[in-house]
């Protein structure tokens, strides 16, 4: 029988497994049309963040013009899931830590830190290290961070018309599923294709690695779910 104590502990724990799913991270080297508003992007304090226990610099900043250039390259249709991130030049901590090295690309809306608290005053911030700015891809990088920012915040509490048995997520991620690769790392790529803007082949770390293929059918619905949960 569990006692008052017991079952606080248990659902404290459930909650705290929960958000630490949240942090989304892109291990690899993850539209360039200037939107009639920029997403909100505030000056970070850099010196309040520590270095991660791998020796990682957590944030870099050598590259943090580039990164906040691109940011505001994102589409407008993306924006309205972007209210309030903070783009950074760095490596995530609690990514670092778990990785044993820098992510191209980390989407964090819990704040998440190296001994695994959260709560932190980088929630909601999407990282973006000087490694994937190097190697060119950035803007796709950029993208599939978008995406699980916009999954996050604007397909959970969303439905298609017709369809309320399951959300916008739900509903997206079954055209995503695969044996190997998790679906919500799919899903992101998926938005690189659908918005990118620039001539060169796109950057999708995760189509390539797990040889998936989208098709145009299954990216208008990303498209078209953008449009609707949007509003």
């Amino acid at each position: 029988m569990f006692t008052a104590s017991k079952l606080l502990a248990l659902l404290a724990s459930l909650f705290a497994t929960v958000l630490l799913a949240l942090v989304i991270v892109a291990p690899r080297g993850e539209a360039e049309t200037p939107g009639p508003s920029s997403p909100p992007i505030a000056a970070l304090n850099f010196a309040s963040f520590h270095e991660a226990i791998s020796g990682h610099q957590i944030v870099d900043g050598q590259h943090q013009e580039e990164v906040l250039r691109v940011a505001n390259t994102i589409p407008p249709e993306l924006q309205p899931a972007l209210k309030g991130t903070e783009f950074v030049n760095g490596c995530h901590p609690w990514t670092t830590k778990e990785l044993g090295d820098c992510a191209f690309g980390t989407y964090d809306p819990a704040g998440w830190d190296s001994d695994d608290t959260h709560g932190h005053e980088w929630a909601n911030t999407i990282w973006i290290s000087s490694q994937a700015v190097r190697t060119g891809k950035v803007p796709d990088v950029v993208l599939h961070e978008v995406g699980h920012a916009v999954v996050h915040n604007l397909f959970d509490d969303c439905y298609f018309p017709k369809q309320a048995e399951a959300t916008v997520k739900e509903l997206l991620l079954q055209n995503f599923t695969h044996g190997d690769a998790d679906p919500a790392e799919l899903l992101a790529d998926a938005f690189v294709v659908a918005f990118s803007t620039h001539s060169d082949e796109v950057h999708t770390y995760y189509f390539e690695q797990f040889n998936f293929e989208v098709s145009r059918a299954v990216i208008l619905k990303v498209r078209a779910a953008v449009w609707l949960c949007s509003k």
